[in-house]
Protein backbone atom coordinates (compact mmCIF):
# COMPACT_ATOMS: atom_id res chain seq x y z
CA UNK A 1 0.00 0.00 0.00
CA UNK A 2 2.87 2.38 0.88
CA UNK A 3 4.52 1.63 -2.47
CA UNK A 4 1.27 2.48 -4.28
CA UNK A 5 0.94 5.79 -2.42
CA UNK A 6 4.58 6.66 -3.18
CA UNK A 7 4.12 5.98 -6.91
CA UNK A 8 0.90 8.00 -6.91
CA UNK A 9 2.64 11.00 -5.32
CA UNK A 10 5.55 10.82 -7.79
CA UNK A 11 3.12 10.73 -10.73
CA UNK A 12 1.05 13.59 -9.33
CA UNK A 13 4.13 15.75 -8.74
CA UNK A 14 5.28 15.08 -12.32
CA UNK A 15 1.92 16.15 -13.74
CA UNK A 16 1.90 19.31 -11.63
CA UNK A 17 5.43 20.16 -12.79
CA UNK A 18 4.44 19.76 -16.43
CA UNK A 19 1.36 21.91 -16.04
CA UNK A 20 3.40 24.72 -14.46
CA UNK A 21 5.90 24.77 -17.34
CA UNK A 22 5.21 27.70 -19.68
CA UNK A 23 8.21 27.13 -21.94
CA UNK A 24 7.98 23.75 -23.70
CA UNK A 25 11.14 24.37 -25.76
CA UNK A 26 13.09 24.83 -22.54
CA UNK A 27 11.58 21.87 -20.72
CA UNK A 28 11.54 19.34 -23.52
CA UNK A 29 14.29 19.04 -26.13
CA UNK A 30 12.95 18.57 -29.63
CA UNK A 31 13.96 15.22 -31.08
CA UNK A 32 15.98 15.22 -34.29
CA UNK A 33 14.49 13.13 -37.09
CA UNK A 34 16.73 12.45 -40.05
CA UNK A 35 15.24 12.17 -43.52
CA UNK A 36 16.22 12.14 -47.18
CA UNK A 37 18.31 15.14 -48.22
CA UNK A 38 16.53 17.58 -50.58
CA UNK A 39 19.79 17.92 -52.51
CA UNK A 40 21.71 15.09 -54.11
CA UNK A 41 24.63 14.36 -51.77
CA UNK A 42 26.34 12.29 -54.50
CA UNK A 43 27.76 9.81 -52.03
CA UNK A 44 28.89 12.30 -49.38
CA UNK A 45 28.58 10.67 -45.95
CA UNK A 46 26.13 12.98 -44.18
CA UNK A 47 22.67 13.14 -42.59
CA UNK A 48 19.87 15.65 -43.04
CA UNK A 49 17.19 16.85 -40.62
CA UNK A 50 14.32 19.19 -41.57
CA UNK A 51 12.19 21.75 -39.74
CA UNK A 52 13.88 21.67 -36.35
CA UNK A 53 12.12 24.24 -34.15
CA UNK A 54 14.36 26.70 -32.31
CA UNK A 55 11.40 28.64 -30.88
CA UNK A 56 7.62 28.25 -30.68
CA UNK A 57 6.74 30.80 -33.39
CA UNK A 58 5.24 29.90 -36.76
CA UNK A 59 8.41 30.49 -38.82
CA UNK A 60 11.21 29.58 -36.43
CA UNK A 61 12.71 26.38 -37.82
CA UNK A 62 15.93 25.34 -39.53
CA UNK A 63 17.21 22.49 -41.69
CA UNK A 64 20.65 21.03 -41.13
CA UNK A 65 23.11 18.74 -42.92
CA UNK A 66 25.54 16.95 -40.60
CA UNK A 67 28.66 15.18 -41.87
CA UNK A 68 29.33 11.85 -40.20
CA UNK A 69 32.37 12.49 -38.04
CA UNK A 70 34.02 10.95 -34.99
CA UNK A 71 34.84 14.44 -33.67
CA UNK A 72 32.80 17.67 -33.38
CA UNK A 73 32.64 19.60 -36.64
CA UNK A 74 32.44 23.22 -37.66
CA UNK A 75 29.17 24.75 -38.84
CA UNK A 76 28.03 27.27 -41.44
CA UNK A 77 24.67 28.94 -40.77
CA UNK A 78 22.83 30.47 -43.75
CA UNK A 79 20.05 33.08 -43.45
CA UNK A 80 17.87 33.78 -46.49
CA UNK A 81 17.00 37.15 -47.98
CA UNK A 82 13.70 38.65 -49.08
CA UNK A 83 13.56 42.08 -47.47
CA UNK A 84 12.36 40.53 -44.21
CA UNK A 85 8.95 40.02 -45.86
CA UNK A 86 9.55 36.97 -48.07
CA UNK A 87 11.96 34.15 -48.86
CA UNK A 88 12.58 30.87 -47.11
CA UNK A 89 15.26 28.47 -45.95
CA UNK A 90 14.73 26.15 -48.92
CA UNK A 91 16.50 28.60 -51.26
CA UNK A 92 19.65 26.52 -50.75
CA UNK A 93 18.01 23.42 -52.23
CA UNK A 94 18.82 24.72 -55.73
CA UNK A 95 21.28 27.07 -57.39
CA UNK A 96 20.46 30.79 -57.71
CA UNK A 97 21.32 33.81 -59.85
CA UNK A 98 21.72 31.87 -63.07
CA UNK A 99 23.85 29.24 -61.38
CA UNK A 100 26.36 31.71 -59.92
CA UNK A 101 25.30 30.64 -56.43
CA UNK A 102 25.47 26.85 -56.60
CA UNK A 103 24.27 26.03 -53.11
CA UNK A 104 23.98 22.23 -53.53
CA UNK A 105 27.54 21.98 -54.82
CA UNK A 106 28.85 24.25 -52.07
CA UNK A 107 26.99 22.32 -49.35
CA UNK A 108 28.51 19.07 -50.61
CA UNK A 109 31.96 20.68 -50.55
CA UNK A 110 31.46 21.78 -46.95
CA UNK A 111 30.23 18.34 -45.91
CA UNK A 112 33.22 16.71 -47.62
CA UNK A 113 35.38 18.95 -45.44
CA UNK A 114 33.51 17.80 -42.31
CA UNK A 115 31.60 21.08 -41.94
CA UNK A 116 27.88 21.07 -41.13
CA UNK A 117 25.45 23.43 -42.86
CA UNK A 118 22.20 24.88 -41.46
CA UNK A 119 19.64 27.07 -43.22
CA UNK A 120 17.26 29.19 -41.13
CA UNK A 121 13.84 30.76 -41.54
CA UNK A 122 12.57 33.58 -39.36
CA UNK A 123 9.49 35.67 -38.60
CA UNK A 124 8.53 38.13 -41.33
CA UNK A 125 7.77 41.77 -40.66
CA UNK A 126 4.49 43.15 -42.00
CA UNK A 127 4.76 44.79 -45.43
CA UNK A 128 2.64 47.70 -44.17
CA UNK A 129 1.96 48.74 -40.61
CA UNK A 130 4.78 46.86 -38.89
CA UNK A 131 5.04 47.75 -35.20
CA UNK A 132 8.17 45.88 -34.05
CA UNK A 133 10.53 46.32 -36.98
CA UNK A 134 13.45 44.20 -38.10
CA UNK A 135 14.76 43.50 -34.62
CA UNK A 136 11.99 40.87 -34.56
CA UNK A 137 13.38 38.63 -37.35
CA UNK A 138 17.01 39.43 -36.52
CA UNK A 139 16.45 38.37 -32.92
CA UNK A 140 14.96 35.12 -34.24
CA UNK A 141 18.17 34.37 -36.12
CA UNK A 142 20.23 35.23 -33.05
CA UNK A 143 18.20 32.72 -31.07
CA UNK A 144 18.68 30.08 -33.78
CA UNK A 145 22.45 30.44 -33.42
CA UNK A 146 22.16 30.17 -29.63
CA UNK A 147 19.78 27.21 -29.87
CA UNK A 148 22.19 25.27 -32.06
CA UNK A 149 25.02 26.06 -29.65
CA UNK A 150 22.87 24.91 -26.74
CA UNK A 151 22.53 21.53 -28.48
CA UNK A 152 26.06 21.36 -29.83
CA UNK A 153 26.62 17.84 -28.50
CA UNK A 154 23.41 16.60 -30.15
CA UNK A 155 24.53 17.97 -33.51
CA UNK A 156 28.21 17.06 -32.95
CA UNK A 157 29.10 20.74 -33.46
CA UNK A 158 32.13 22.58 -32.15
CA UNK A 159 30.74 25.85 -30.75
CA UNK A 160 33.93 27.81 -31.43
CA UNK A 161 33.90 26.95 -35.15
CA UNK A 162 30.74 28.61 -36.47
CA UNK A 163 30.58 30.99 -39.45
CA UNK A 164 27.50 33.04 -40.36
CA UNK A 165 26.45 33.71 -43.94
CA UNK A 166 23.45 35.00 -45.83
CA UNK A 167 22.14 37.07 -48.70
CA UNK A 168 20.40 40.47 -48.69
CA UNK A 169 18.30 40.69 -45.49
CA UNK A 170 19.97 37.49 -44.30
CA UNK A 171 23.34 39.06 -44.99
CA UNK A 172 22.51 42.18 -43.00
CA UNK A 173 21.25 40.00 -40.16
CA UNK A 174 24.47 37.98 -40.19
CA UNK A 175 26.51 41.19 -39.97
CA UNK A 176 24.30 42.46 -37.14
CA UNK A 177 24.99 39.35 -35.05
CA UNK A 178 28.70 39.24 -35.92
CA UNK A 179 29.35 42.92 -35.16
CA UNK A 180 27.42 43.12 -31.91
CA UNK A 181 29.19 42.48 -28.64
CA UNK A 182 28.30 39.11 -27.19
CA UNK A 183 24.52 39.12 -26.77
CA UNK A 184 24.38 36.20 -24.35
CA UNK A 185 22.30 36.72 -21.23
CA UNK A 186 23.82 34.72 -18.34
CA UNK A 187 20.96 35.76 -16.04
CA UNK A 188 18.21 34.48 -18.36
CA UNK A 189 16.02 31.63 -17.15
CA UNK A 190 16.09 30.40 -20.77
CA UNK A 191 19.30 28.39 -21.11
CA UNK A 192 19.31 28.99 -24.88
CA UNK A 193 19.74 32.74 -24.36
CA UNK A 194 22.69 32.11 -22.08
CA UNK A 195 24.75 30.94 -25.07
CA UNK A 196 27.36 33.21 -26.66
CA UNK A 197 26.58 34.85 -30.00
CA UNK A 198 30.22 35.29 -31.02
CA UNK A 199 31.27 33.55 -34.24
CA UNK A 200 34.45 32.87 -36.17
CA UNK A 201 33.60 34.69 -39.39
CA UNK A 202 30.83 36.20 -41.50
CA UNK A 203 30.32 35.93 -45.28
CA UNK A 204 27.66 38.01 -47.02
CA UNK A 205 26.34 38.54 -50.54
CA UNK A 206 24.08 41.30 -51.85
CA UNK A 207 24.22 42.83 -48.40
CA UNK A 208 23.23 46.11 -46.82
CA UNK A 209 25.97 47.76 -44.76
CA UNK A 210 23.56 49.30 -42.26
CA UNK A 211 19.86 49.63 -41.51
CA UNK A 212 20.29 53.18 -40.24
CA UNK A 213 19.02 55.50 -42.99
CA UNK A 214 21.46 58.18 -41.83
CA UNK A 215 24.33 55.93 -42.94
CA UNK A 216 22.74 55.53 -46.37
CA UNK A 217 22.58 59.31 -46.85
CA UNK A 218 25.81 60.44 -45.18
CA UNK A 219 28.14 57.55 -45.88
CA UNK A 220 27.10 54.71 -48.19
CA UNK A 221 25.55 56.91 -50.92
CA UNK A 222 27.47 60.11 -50.21
CA UNK A 223 28.58 60.27 -53.86
CA UNK A 224 24.99 60.93 -54.93
CA UNK A 225 24.24 63.76 -52.45
CA UNK A 226 20.84 62.37 -51.50
CA UNK A 227 18.83 64.07 -48.80
CA UNK A 228 17.01 62.03 -46.18
CA UNK A 229 13.67 63.21 -47.58
CA UNK A 230 14.64 62.04 -51.08
CA UNK A 231 15.72 58.69 -49.72
CA UNK A 232 12.56 58.12 -47.68
CA UNK A 233 10.37 59.31 -50.55
CA UNK A 234 11.94 56.76 -52.87
CA UNK A 235 12.05 54.02 -50.22
CA UNK A 236 9.22 54.68 -47.73
CA UNK A 237 9.43 51.12 -46.39
CA UNK A 238 12.66 52.11 -44.66
CA UNK A 239 10.37 53.53 -41.97
CA UNK A 240 8.60 50.19 -41.74
CA UNK A 241 11.79 48.41 -40.74
CA UNK A 242 11.83 50.51 -37.55
CA UNK A 243 8.20 49.70 -36.84
CA UNK A 244 6.90 53.17 -37.71
CA UNK A 245 4.75 54.52 -40.54
CA UNK A 246 5.39 58.27 -40.33
CA UNK A 247 8.46 60.49 -40.69
CA UNK A 248 7.15 62.37 -37.64
CA UNK A 249 8.45 59.53 -35.47
CA UNK A 250 11.80 59.16 -37.24
CA UNK A 251 13.74 61.42 -34.85
CA UNK A 252 11.97 60.49 -31.64
CA UNK A 253 14.37 59.22 -28.93
CA UNK A 254 12.98 55.70 -29.25
CA UNK A 255 13.60 55.48 -33.00
CA UNK A 256 17.01 57.16 -32.77
CA UNK A 257 17.95 54.40 -30.32
CA UNK A 258 16.39 51.77 -32.59
CA UNK A 259 18.36 53.00 -35.60
CA UNK A 260 21.58 52.76 -33.60
CA UNK A 261 20.76 49.19 -32.64
CA UNK A 262 20.46 48.15 -36.30
CA UNK A 263 23.47 50.12 -37.56
CA UNK A 264 25.86 47.26 -38.32
CA UNK A 265 28.40 49.64 -39.80
CA UNK A 266 28.69 51.61 -36.57
CA UNK A 267 28.81 48.39 -34.53
CA UNK A 268 31.87 47.10 -36.42
CA UNK A 269 34.93 47.21 -34.13
CA UNK A 270 38.43 45.77 -34.05
CA UNK A 271 37.43 42.67 -32.07
CA UNK A 272 34.88 41.50 -34.65
CA UNK A 273 35.40 38.47 -36.93
CA UNK A 274 36.83 38.53 -40.44
CA UNK A 275 34.43 39.53 -43.23
CA UNK A 276 33.88 38.18 -46.73
CA UNK A 277 31.51 40.41 -48.72
CA UNK A 278 30.35 40.51 -52.34
CA UNK A 279 27.95 42.92 -54.04
CA UNK A 280 28.57 42.33 -57.74
CA UNK A 281 25.12 41.59 -59.16
CA UNK A 282 23.88 45.17 -59.18
CA UNK A 283 25.51 48.01 -61.05
CA UNK A 284 26.74 51.34 -59.72
CA UNK A 285 23.86 53.40 -61.03
CA UNK A 286 22.38 56.07 -58.72
CA UNK A 287 20.51 54.22 -55.96
CA UNK A 288 17.19 55.90 -56.77
CA UNK A 289 17.24 54.31 -60.22
CA UNK A 290 15.90 51.03 -58.90
CA UNK A 291 15.08 49.58 -55.47
CA UNK A 292 17.11 46.45 -56.15
CA UNK A 293 20.10 48.63 -57.02
CA UNK A 294 19.62 50.64 -53.83
CA UNK A 295 19.39 47.62 -51.55
CA UNK A 296 22.31 45.73 -53.11
CA UNK A 297 24.45 48.59 -54.35
CA UNK A 298 28.21 48.12 -54.63
CA UNK A 299 28.76 50.96 -52.20
CA UNK A 300 27.31 48.93 -49.32
CA UNK A 301 30.35 46.67 -49.51
CA UNK A 302 32.62 49.63 -50.17
CA UNK A 303 31.44 51.13 -46.87
CA UNK A 304 31.99 47.82 -45.08
CA UNK A 305 35.52 47.52 -46.45
CA UNK A 306 36.39 51.13 -45.59
CA UNK A 307 35.21 50.67 -42.00
CA UNK A 308 36.86 47.26 -41.61
CA UNK A 309 40.17 48.63 -42.91
CA UNK A 310 39.89 51.63 -40.59
CA UNK A 311 39.37 49.53 -37.44
CA UNK A 312 41.72 46.71 -38.44
CA UNK A 313 39.28 43.88 -39.21
CA UNK A 314 40.48 41.49 -41.91
CA UNK A 315 38.24 41.37 -44.96
CA UNK A 316 37.86 39.87 -48.42
CA UNK A 317 35.64 42.12 -50.53
CA UNK A 318 34.29 42.33 -54.05
CA UNK A 319 32.03 45.10 -55.30
CA UNK A 320 30.86 46.75 -58.48
CA UNK A 321 29.62 45.67 -61.85
CA UNK A 322 30.20 47.40 -65.18
CA UNK A 323 32.69 48.48 -63.98
CA UNK A 324 34.07 46.26 -61.23
CA UNK A 325 35.24 48.73 -58.61
CA UNK A 326 37.16 46.43 -56.29
CA UNK A 327 38.14 42.77 -56.38
CA UNK A 328 40.19 41.23 -53.58
CA UNK A 329 43.59 40.17 -54.95
CA UNK A 330 43.28 36.78 -53.24
CA UNK A 331 40.35 35.80 -55.46
CA UNK A 332 39.02 33.78 -52.54
CA UNK A 333 35.54 32.43 -53.22
CA UNK A 334 32.61 32.18 -50.79
CA UNK A 335 32.96 28.50 -49.99
CA UNK A 336 36.75 28.78 -49.74
CA UNK A 337 36.39 31.51 -47.12
CA UNK A 338 33.89 29.42 -45.13
CA UNK A 339 36.22 26.43 -45.05
CA UNK A 340 39.26 28.53 -44.15
CA UNK A 341 37.55 30.27 -41.25
CA UNK A 342 36.18 27.03 -39.79
CA UNK A 343 39.57 25.34 -40.04
CA UNK A 344 41.65 28.23 -38.66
Amino acid sequence: MKIFIHLFLVLAFSLISCSMDDNPIESQVNPIYFSESPIDLKGVDAKFAKDIAYDSKERTQFDIWLPNSDTPTGLVIYTHGGGFVSGDKDIVYTSSNGGDWDFPKNIRTLLENKIAFATIRYTYIEKIGETEGILKPMSDVKRALQYIKSRASDFNIEKSKIVLTGSSAGAGTSLWIAFNDDMSDPSSTDSVLQESTRVKGVAVRQTQASYNAEQWVNNIFSNYHLTLIELLTFAPDLLNIYGISSTNKYNTPEIVTYRKKVDMLALLTADDPEIWAENVLSGVLPPTTDRNVMNHHAFHVRALKDKADAVGVKNVCYYGKDPILYSDPSGEKWVEFLIRKVEE
